[in-house]
């Protein structure tokens, strides 16, 4: 009797540790705003009057927005006004879009292996929260307050949505994405990583997104998929050249958030920079684990910090 009450416990035991463990996870997601949003958007398709579909869409989505939602909407300037616009302009798309966000949760269980590569990893990682929330085509994702906000129309999006009524530069994006992964992972790395003020040269925000990138490849284990990647490898020198220029201003213009502007090459080019001094960083460091701390704890607003991180991982020199 004793051994058998001794099975029982040891059973509830484990079974109450997964379920824990399990639980911890599920405290890290958020997704009401998602549901709200579809719950306005059906609304106001019922209302042919603007000032009230504008009024409803406020008070079903906007009003009920989560900590991570209402820090999205102040940093990207959303009103409600825009989005009942947007639903006019582009109706084809939130169409197409809306079964993809309804079941994001099918690629939770991906994101909880990444929590795990993470500590594995970085030994400082410490678990943000997420909120998957529908913004307005104003970015995938993004960090407020070290919080992980994902705009869920965007980071979901893929080549079966209908794009045809978007710009040439997120039809391109769209072409390529394979689910949310990637993108929320690298987001994730910026909730981990020392930048301690807002001020930073081009060098240091490059660094900062393309370092984001090069550790969600590691996470992940597969290669960063995306147009700024391809024409990097490609156009290296000529890249290098114009970079090297204007690394040391505040100008980013050429380089970073500019999809809406740039024409005659992929938007970001700034990342692939980034991207590449950081993956030649780490390959020439024998100490992988080591180069992996390095990298978080790099202050990307010190530009000495950031000009010494260059030279030492050879780039200046291997392109020349």
């Amino acid at each position: 009797m004793g051994k058998y009450l001794f099975c029982l416990l040891f059973t509830y035991l484990l079974t109450g540790s997964i379920s824990a463990q399990k639980s911890d996870f599920n405290i890290y997601i958020e997704t009401s705003d998602i549901r709200n949003f579809w719950e306005a958007y059906d609304e106001v398709q019922r209302i042919s009057n603007s000032d009230e579909k504008i009024s409803v869409f406020q008070k079903l989505y906007v009003d009920k927005a989560t900590v991570g939602l209402k820090d999205f909407i102040n940093s990207r300037n959303f009103t409600s006004e825009q989005w009942i616009e947007s639903f006019t302009s582009k109706p084809k798309f939130w169409k197409s879009i809306r079964s993809k966000t309804e079941k994001i949760q099918k690629d939770f269980k991906n994101i909880d292996g990444i929590y795990q590569n993470f500590r594995r990893l970085y030994a400082g990682f410490s678990p943000p929260k997420i909120y998957f929330t529908m913004g307005n085509l104003k970015g995938g994702g993004t960090v407020i307050n070290g919080n992980l906000i994902i705009g869920s129309e965007l980071a979901a999006s893929d080549k079966t949505v209908d794009y045809s009524e978007l710009s040439k530069n997120y039809q391109d994006r769209m072409k390529i994405n394979s689910g949310i992964i990637f993108l929320t992972v690298h987001e994730l790395v910026h909730t981990q990583q020392n930048l301690k003020e807002a001020n930073t040269n081009l060098l240091g925000l490059c660094l900062k997104e393309g370092s984001a990138d090069f550790i969600a490849e590691l996470l992940i284990g597969k290669k960063v998929e995306a147009p700024y990647i391809k024409y990097g490898m490609q156009h290296q020198n000529s890249l290098w050249n114009d970079f090297k220029k204007e690394m040391d201003g505040n100008d980013f213009q050429n380089w970073l958030s500019n999809t809406a502007t740039i024409k005659d090459r992929p938007a970001d080019l700034g990342y692939f920079i980034g991207y590449i001094i950081t993956k030649r960083f780490y390959e020439r460091s024998k100490d992988k684990k080591s180069a992996v701390s390095t990298i978080m704890k790099l202050d990307f607003s010190k530009a000495a910090e950031t000009e010494d991180f260059l030279e030492r991982s050879g780039y200046r020199t291997d392109i020349k």
